[in-house]
């Protein structure tokens, strides 16, 4: 069937010429403001075109003029500013990034939200992260983007389940267009707090600086021909930008850590110049590590860790070129063609801490030369192993070794993705009642993952188990002695400088996964205007608007890995993934006007949508609708309110991505710990940690992990079903004539998602398994032979996908702009955009306890994951100035404060407090044709907030101790641009 579906769409778009893919209304040229502010609500949310009808659904828009305000290189930057938006996958992401960028609408997943560019769909991101990807849109070319609240699958198909974000794009324009902008990040590193946390253990203090600098290029031209029946739009974009290393921030600069109401700094137990251990295991327990002289010591977890922060990326490096066109051209006074282009290729460089053997290796050979006497007796003797054993294998003691790479440098991930996405179709009217859009689209999205300075574990099993090579009468691998593999080299953990150049040769290997998505649509759409076949209300003078459709959508995705990678050799295990979806779709709208321009009843309608999908490969038949009614008493005053039922096929992904461990991250127990069963005095008692698999012996014994992090095991399920979610909005918008140039709308918005797909949280299997005993969550839990939770291979908490419980949010959006003249001074022009959170729950499985998460953040995505503030604003002021077209914008953007979820205690590691940003942005023409700009945000170079319960790998997007995504994380952005016209 996809190979089938190819030839007739080559055929269709090789028949029209490049075009930007619009909806009749946005093509309309508004009479007035007010006509086009109702034209911008029908674009979005619904495919009849008729401007003079009101949506009864609520849309944000976006302007150009906003997107350039915030000087914005990337478009999630600008998103993650609105109060609907939940920060999401982004470049602020280092450990496990995807190289892509995503929007999540409500908190619900970005997974939940539809990204379109002109009304039309974007395929899924890559082949590891199934969202749309932000980055393949020039955030030049946009002229506004559109923000629905509420599912919408009955108008554009799945994934509409918390909203859609619609790109509208310039596609109509004439001349030439330059545009230059650069910019970066200074911050005088300020903190009295994190400074004397850093001076306390001995860590670096970053110096005032200026960094991660940027620069956006952009082409823009276009022309309009034979006599206007048509025009092509082209452009071309260029973007870098430089990375900034969280041991450049004072908020990042080490790994926090929290004992005794304070931060400390902490890290990992996979450390320089290593931990040795037994975990707690044989006769004489042990943890040593080297000390100043080359001789060993006790391991101190609280300042022997490894602070694993400076090398890893706060923001990544980035390049990215992107060209395009579009047009369209009336062939017949009935036929409009219409098509559009556009590649993109983007190349980031993901960078986290030097790799190494964490605890991976679990023997040594007693008999090894590299150990000295002192090690031989503490690891060998003392727990009743002989380096002089007859037979080799009694030689070998148990021995787990966490050390790092510091020789090799920081891990890293070059990551590339090259998408190509062409449409071409026809439109026009049939006569004064039906028009017509048919057209097809194919997308193609390349994705490369090439991975450095990574551990080959098999290798580094080789290079540590060593003896005196009986020719040479030299240490040497027992696999080069023996002839198994001549090339190995030792490497020596064992003493102090002792690993050299050719050991590293040997057991550092890259690594390397590709893979590819695949989207095919054809569609046709009729719209009817019945008013003159006199299908119109009594009390009515517009007619009943219908809209019928088909559509058939194909999206396939393949991900393939070097076998190093696909068996865990290089750390995680990455298996190969290969699936698709696809769906025959049938739709229908109506909007019927019940009367317009009667005494109390200025406009009265009502509104439909109905959509049959037919997922034949995988979850079947299902049904979404929608119905709504707007009611204006008078033109001043508009009441709306909608109901909708949306649904959510799982993707290729959640069905198909094979189990594979990965990683999560639990938050800091009262005893400091992590593991509720860990350390000298675990937080559980006996009894309960027995339920997860703790023995008696180990109680007491069992090693936690200093940096929080645990092993689980993830991934897809091919008997996942339909997600279903119900949407309720009401609300009324207000341009009272007594206050000229006020607008003011109030929306409540409920969701509510059923059989959500997800995974138990973590966190949450463990603590019903200590709590309750209940089979089913203990059976989750797999301990480690050392009762650990992340150092061995049979260590891991299950956590693949299933159908759960469901997700529910409510709340209310307030919206306001008010414009008014100065006199001589010009005009001020202020608007308000707030978020009044009332409730965001996630019930993990049905009966269980109910995870609130409104007011709260978490270190997985699977409990609250980022912060979900009950408050959030953006509030601009415009000064229009009246000397060279001037103006000049300050805006103030407010973040509630938020609670770490399931805290016994208030302080200051439980608590993101909330942040109020300054931004200020001056624009003004020097000539006619020439415009030049400036702004700063984050005016007064604020902090984030810092916890060490964000999470990170495996975990809630949170990276640096703080929520990059969510908060001004690398001080202020100072930005300038030009713009030229011809």
């Amino acid at each position: 069937m996809r190979g089938a579906s190819r030839a007739p769409l080559i055929a269709l778009l090789a028949a029209v010429p490049l075009a930007a893919a619009a909806q009749d209304a946005e093509r309309i040229e508004p009479a007035d403001e007010e006509s086009r502010v109702e034209q911008t609500i029908v674009v979005t949310g619904s495919r009849i075109s008729n401007a003079n009808l009101t949506s009864p659904s609520p849309v944000t828009t976006v302007g150009a003029d906003q997107i350039q305000t915030r000087g914005t290189v990337r478009v999630e930057d600008m998103l993650n500013t609105l109060p609907q938006i939940n920060p999401s996958e982004g470049a602020g992401r280092a450990n496990e990034a995807a190289g892509t960028a995503n929007v999540d609408l409500r908190g619900l997943g970005a997974e939940r939200t539809l990204v379109l560019v002109d009304g039309r769909r974007l395929p899924y991101g890559s082949p590891v992260s199934a969202p749309a990807d932000l980055n393949q849109i020039p955030s030049m070319l946009v002229e506004r983007v559109e923000v629905l609240t509420g599912g919408a699958s009955a108008v554009y198909g799945a994934d509409a389940v918390a909203g859609v974000v619609n790109f509208i794009m310039k596609d109509d324009y004439e001349g030439l267009m330059m545009d230059v902008q650069v910019g970066g990040y200074q911050t005088a590193n300020s903190s009295d707090l994190l400074e004397r946390t850093l001076r306390e253990f001995d860590q670096p203090v970053p110096d005032s600086t200026w960094d991660g600098e940027s620069v956006d290029v952009n082409l823009i031209f276009g022309l309009n021909g034979d006599n206007g029946r048509g025009n092509l739009t082209g452009y071309f974009n260029y973007k870098k930008q430089n990375e900034v290393l969280q041991g450049d921030r004072i908020s990042s600069a080490c790994a926090l850590g929290f004992s005794n109401g304070d931060f400390t700094c902490s890290g990992s137990g996979t450390t320089f110049p290593g931990q040795f251990t037994s975990f707690g295991g044989g006769a004489v327990p042990f943890s040593f590590t080297l000390d100043e002289d080359g001789g060993i010591r006790d391991y101190n977890p609280a300042t022997d860790t490894y602070n694993y922060a400076p090398l890893n990326h706060f923001i990544r490096p980035n390049e990215r070129y992107s060209f395009g066109a579009m047009g369209h051209y009336q062939i017949h006074e009935k036929v409009e063609a219409y098509g559009s282009l556009s590649f993109m290729n983007d190349i980031t460089t993901a960078q986290i801490a030097p790799a190494g053997n964490f605890f991976q290796t679990t023997t040594i050979n007693c008999d090894n030369p590299l150990l000295s006497p002192e090690q031989v007796q503490v690891i060998c003797l003392n727990n009743g192993y002989s380096p002089t054993a007859p037979d080799l294998e009694d030689r070998d003691a148990p021995l787990q070794i966490g050390r790092r790479n510091v020789e090799g440098g920081g891990r890293q991930n070059e990551t590339e993705h090259t998408s190509f996405r062409v449409l071409g179709g026809f439109r026009g009217d049939l006569n004064n009642v039906w028009s017509y859009d048919v057209y097809g689209q194919y997308s193609q999205v390349q994705y490369s993952d090439k991975a450095e300075n990574f551990f080959n574990l098999d290798l580094v099993a080789n290079a540590l188990e060593v003896r005196i090579d009986p020719e040479t009468g030299e240490p040497a691998c027992q696999v080069a002695i023996d002839g198994t593999d001549p090339n190995c080299v030792p490497y020596d953990v064992f003493s102090l400088d002792g690993v050299t150049q050719g050991a590293l040769d040997y057991i550092q290997a890259p690594g390397f996964r590709e893979g590819e998505v695949t989207q095919e649509i054809f569609s046709a759409v009729m719209t009817g205007d019945l008013t003159d076949y006199g299908m119109v209300m009594p009390w009515a003078e517009t007619g009943v608007q219908t809209v019928f459709g088909a559509e058939y959508r194909d999206e396939y995705l393949t991900q393939s890995n070097d076998a190093l990678t696909r068996n865990g050799k290089l750390g995680t295990a990455r298996a190969d993934v290969a699936g698709g979806v696809a769906v025959y779709e049938f739709f229908t709208e109506v909007q019927v006007p019940l009367v317009e321009n009667r005494p109390g009843i200025d406009e009265l309608l009502v509104t439909g949508a109905y959509r049959f999908s037919d997922y034949y490969d995988t979850t079947g038949d299902q049904s979404t609708y929608a119905a709504g009614l707007a009611y204006a008493p008078v033109p001043d005053y508009r009441f709306r309110a909608q109901y909708q039922r949306a649904t959510r096929s799982p993707n290729p992904l959640e069905l198909y991505a094979p189990q594979s461990p990965f990683e999560f991250t639990l938050p800091t127990g009262a005893n400091g710990l992590y593991d509720p069963c860990a350390g000298a005095n675990p937080a559980a008692t006996l009894e309960q940690c027995a339920r997860t698999g703790v023995t008696a012996a180990q109680y007491g014994r069992i090693p936690d992990n200093p940096a929080g992090q645990f092993r689980n095991i993830s991934g897809g399920n091919p008997d996942l079903e339909v997600e279903t979610s119900d949407t309720f909005t009401v609300g009324v918008v207000a341009t009272p004539a007594f206050v000229p140039g006020l607008t003011v709308s109030v929306d409540y918005f409920d969701i509510t998602v059923e059989d959500f797909i997800g995974s138990v949280p973590e966190e949450q299997s463990i603590n019903q398994c200590l709590t309750t005993g209940d089979e089913f969550f203990c059976g989750l839990i797999n301990r480690g032979s050392n009762g650990e939770l992340w150092a061995s291979e049979d260590a891991f908490v299950i956590a693949t996908n299933l159908n759960t419980g469901s997700l529910e949010t409510s709340g209310v959006d307030v919206a306001a702009s008010y414009g008014f003249e100065i006199g001589q001074y010009g005009s001020i022009d202020v608007s308000y955009l707030a978020t009044f959170l009332s409730k965001l729950d996630k019930e993990p499985l049905p009966g269980l306890d109910v995870i609130e998460c409104a007011g709260y953040f978490a270190s997985t995505n699977a409990s609250c994951g980022t912060s979900k503030p009950e408050y959030r604003h953006n509030l601009p002021v415009t000064w229009n100035m009246p000397w060279g077209d001037a103006s000049l914008t300050a805006t103030w953007r407010h973040i509630g404060s938020v609670d770490l979820v399931g805290a016994t205690q208030s302080n200051i590691n439980t608590t993101l407090e909330e942040r109020n940003y300054l931004d200020l942005f001056l624009r003004a023409s020097l000539r006619e044709n020439i415009g030049f700009r400036f702004g700063v945000n984050n005016v007064f170079d604020k902090n984030p907030p810092v916890s060490t319960n964000v999470g990170s790998a495996g975990g809630s997007f949170g990276n640096g101790n703080t929520f990059p995504q969510a908060y001004d994380a690398l001080g202020r952005f100072v930005f300038a641009g030009v713009n030229v016209e011809f």
